[in-house]
């Protein structure tokens, strides 16, 4: 189902399997995003973590003409999926970028963000909170420095059902665009720039379920 505008997007869940029919996920409510343009040649998926406040503000945002950026798809911690840009469009995602002698990556890439506030501070009472001031759970961080360098600091977790939907979207992305040769990190294509997804997100072995992996065992994603 398609929607002109952003507001009130429930996103599909679990209970649907995942295709991609004429450019987009069956099952995902469409809100389309102004912020795409024509020109893309699929050869990554980038992950991101959003940095907002939750699923819907994240999709409110990103379908704001000010916030000139944008995505592919957003998957909430709860597994909910919202599309945003359709697959053959150019979503403003990646910004200065570059892998593997490939200059601007929006060019050549699908983005998905994925909810998450990203890096947390440790506050003098104890407690960890977002950017934005919330309190975050102490079950739901992980304290590591960041694989560019830095200090050790927390970071907010992804839920297993989160991980387990951008599996199934990137699975499907894979079958539809057979030129996707990799998943990426923004970290890795802007390295000292951003930090996203972070030490929380799985990265690898997300990219070795997705690629190909010596036993048929799904990877622990808890």
């Amino acid at each position: 189902m398609a929607r002109s505008g952003c507001g009130g997007v429930g996103g599909a869940t679990g209970d649907v399997a995942v295709k991609v029919e004429s450019h987009r996920l069956t099952g995902a409510e469409f809100a389309a995003s102004p912020n795409a343009s024509s020109g893309i040649d699929q050869r990554f998926i980038v992950m991101h973590y959003t940095a907002g406040r939750g699923f819907q503000q994240s999709i409110n945002w990103l379908c704001n003409p000010k916030a000139k950026a944008s995505a592919h798809v957003v998957i909430g911690r709860d597994g909910e999926v919202a599309q945003l840009v359709v697959f053959n469009r150019r979503a403003w995602h990646a910004g200065k970028s570059a892998w593997a002698g490939l200059v601007g990556m929006n060019h050549y890439s699908i983005g998905i963000e994925l909810d998450n506030p990203g890096p947390l501070k440790l506050g003098a009472d104890g407690a960890w909170r977002t950017w934005f001031g919330d309190m975050w759970p102490d079950d739901e961080v992980i304290v590591e420095a960041h694989k560019s360098g830095g200090p050790e600091r927390g970071w907010a977790t992804y839920p297993s059902v989160q991980i387990e939907r951008a599996y199934e979207v990137c699975e499907a992305l894979i079958d539809a665009y057979p030129t996707v040769t990799d998943v990426l990190g923004h970290e890795d294509i802007a390295p000292g720039r951003k930090t996203d997804p972070g030490p929380a997100f799985p990265m690898e072995s997300f990219r070795t379920w997705l690629f190909g992996r010596e036993s048929d065992e799904a990877p622990g994603f808890a």
